[in-house]
């Protein structure tokens, strides 16, 4: 179960000194093609395995196969992935000006991050609201970082070692999700969907 707790709240809760901690991946390929690849190589395997040791009895080789089954699929997993699993913080509430947020892994904010106010974070950094502020994602070095919000206008936002700057007066209404990230040395925004 997640709790969340306001800075308000926080000072008289026993959760004082706990985040909860959530996975993030990236895409990768969809699982059902994974396991179908691991299935038709343990397939390949099984019947080649079988031809030798036709003397084991079934149920050595259901286990055996089993097991082979499940660190293919693992392998497959890892390699095609490339899980990177970050820690996450929660913080509801919204930052205002003059106000700075740093987390070693990602972030994710309930609320707006207003002009004046700072957000960074190893991982990626995720506001359930406007960012009107500074954002600094992969702060590390970590240019697979991005940062998505549901009314992107920064001030400054950074991905690793990149810097960019919005233009002045970008505030159009009725925006829509999008998030930002690195692709060849530049960083892109793009809407979310």
């Amino acid at each position: 179960m997640i709790t969340f707790v306001t800075d308000n709240e926080k000072k008289n809760s026993p959760l004082e000194d706990e985040s909860p901690d959530i996975g993030l991946s990236q895409k990768g390929q969809p699982v059902e093609k994974i396991i179908e690849q691991a299935e038709a190589e343990n397939e390949a395997q099984s019947k080649s395995e079988n031809a030798q040791n036709a003397e084991k009895t079934e149920n050595s080789a259901d286990s055996n196969n089993n097991s082979v089954t499940e660190e293919k699929i693992k392998d497959i997993i890892e390699k095609e992935f490339s899980i990177t699993e970050h820690t996450a913080k929660f913080h509801k509430g919204n930052l205002r000006n003059g106000m700075f947020m740093e987390y070693d892994g990602s972030l994710v904010i309930l609320g707006d991050v207003n002009a004046g106010a700072e957000v960074k974070a190893t991982g990626n950094i995720l506001i359930l609201g406007a960012l009107k502020g500074i954002a600094h994602a992969g702060c590390n070095g970590n240019t697979d970082a991005f940062v998505f919000a549901l009314s992107l206008i920064p001030v400054q936002l950074r991905i690793g070692n990149i810097i960019t700057r919005f233009p002045d007066g970008d505030s159009k209404v009725n925006r829509k999700p999008e998030y930002a990230y690195v692709e060849d040395g530049k960083i892109y925004v793009s809407p979310f969907e």
